[in-house]
């Protein structure tokens, strides 16, 4: 007789001689045994978050890593967007506008990586002279995390710049417009991160956040009149840091959950080679009041140029009308948004908003240059936002771009499906 035939004619004899409570038992630790097995195998994988929070002002899916205790953080957002324009050609387009994957490991409780990795418009697609067409794939942030204790932490990586609301809390679900707000966009390049080293942290109701940061670069025929530091940052990618920036945060957590603050943006402009053309320096007060249904959102901006004579040489290509880059640039955004299922039974949400922005990206020019035509302008926008789950976000809007000539004046009318997890 072999051997497995042997246990299978002796374990229904060894089972009979136990006693049927010890069987019980026994099957009930078994039980038990194999389902600790199968959370361990969960939680070494990807454990569970049991809350979705902002942890040192990151939007609540991108801060899971930080807030899980150990093994690896999977999360994301996503959107979809249906525009039409009557002044432009084409008029309407449908796209699938990004898809990000958060990747996190804690190494220990102490000790994490964070990161985000960005898909724009569906796919990328090599071109003509494998120029990248259609989309792009981008890195947003990737740092270690290490707090040191319950006041202060150390990071240093790519990090993001902490500048007005949106550019850290950026998941679709968290804002109500189907686009950002206009003026983080473009007084703001949206979405901001260079590579630096700072700290952060919390004193009773005071948050801080400050990195040391690479500065901004200024190359021939890389410009955008439309958003005058957006082609100056550098993204992380082989950053020419000769000149350096400081950027930094503070927050007050006030009572009725009032949230109040201030950030700022210094930063040296370089050539190519690193030499000095100037500094931009930015202010941005900011205020959040999340109560009883109301959401109100107040950002203001004032930025000022040393050398943008200098910055605007060194950006002009020679090939058309001189760049000029802006001697200051300002703007403010108000929004109040409010949920009307507020006195329902039910865990939905439904928003109505309205958010009033002014933006002046040429506010004062240097001596003698022209302010690029048709860039102040002036954003009435309203709509609905739809909450089925706390991590999905359906949104209908229109938004009326007033401009200085009024045959330059939009009205954009979007919808969007948004989700984070």
């Amino acid at each position: 007789m072999n051997r497995k035939v042997f246990l299978t004619a002796l374990l229904p004899s060894v089972l009979f001689a136990q006693d049927p409570n010890e069987i019980k038992s026994l099957k009930e630790e078994m039980e038990v045994l194999k389902e600790e097995m199968r959370k361990l195998r969960l939680e070494i994988s990807a454990p569970e978050v049991t809350e979705y929070k902002s942890y040192t002002g990151l939007g609540p899916a991108a801060s899971k890593a930080l807030i899980n205790p150990k093994g690896v953080s999977i999360g994301g957002y996503g959107e979809v967007w249906f525009s039409t324009n009557p002044t432009a050609k084409p008029r309407t387009e449908f796209d699938t506008f990004r898809f990000i994957m958060y990747l996190g490991y804690s190494f220990t409780e102490k000790l994490k990586f964070n990161s985000e990795i960005e898909i724009e418009h569906a796919f990328i697609e090599a071109g003509d002279g494998g120029k990248a067409e259609g989309g792009e794939v981008a890195l947003e942030f990737a740092f270690i995390d290490y707090r040191v204790n319950k006041y202060i932490g150390l990071r240093g990586g790519m990090v993001l710049v902490p500048v007005g609301i949106t550019n850290e809390y950026h998941e679709p679900p968290t804002y109500f417009s189907v686009r950002q707000p206009y003026l983080e966009k473009t007084l703001f390049p949206f979405t901001w991160r260079e590579n630096g080293v700072g700290v952060y942290g919390e004193v009773g109701p005071v948050e801080f956040r400050g990195y040391i940061i690479n500065g901004l670069k200024a190359e021939k025929g890389s410009y955008s009149t439309s958003n005058p530091i957006k082609e100056l940052r550098q993204n992380g990618s082989e950053a020419v840091a000769d000149q350096l920036a400081f950027t930094g945060r503070v927050d007050v957590n006030l009572p009725l959950n009032l949230k109040v603050g201030a950030s700022t943006f210094i930063s040296g402009v370089q050539d190519p080679s690193g030499n000095s053309l100037g500094t931009v320096s930015l202010f941005s007060p900011h205020l959040w009041w999340q109560y009883a249904g109301f959401d109100v959102r107040v950002v203001g901006s004032i930025a000022q140029t040393s050398g943008a004579d200098r910055i605007s040489a060194q950006l002009d290509d020679g090939s058309g009308d001189p760049e000029v880059f802006p001697v200051r640039m300002q703007g403010f955004y108000a929004q109040v948004a409010y949920n009307v299922f507020r006195f329902l039974d039910t865990d939905q949400e439904l928003y109505i908003f309205g958010k009033y922005e002014d933006i002046d990206p040429y506010a004062e020019v240097p001596s003698g240059k022209t302010a690029p035509a048709g860039k102040t302008f002036k954003v009435y926008n309203a709509g609905l936002a739809y909450k089925p789950h706390p991590l999905v976000s359906l949104k209908l809007d229109i938004a009326a771009l007033d401009k200085k000539d009024p045959a330059d004046d939009e009205t954009i009318y979007s919808a969007a499906i948004t989700w984070m997890f």
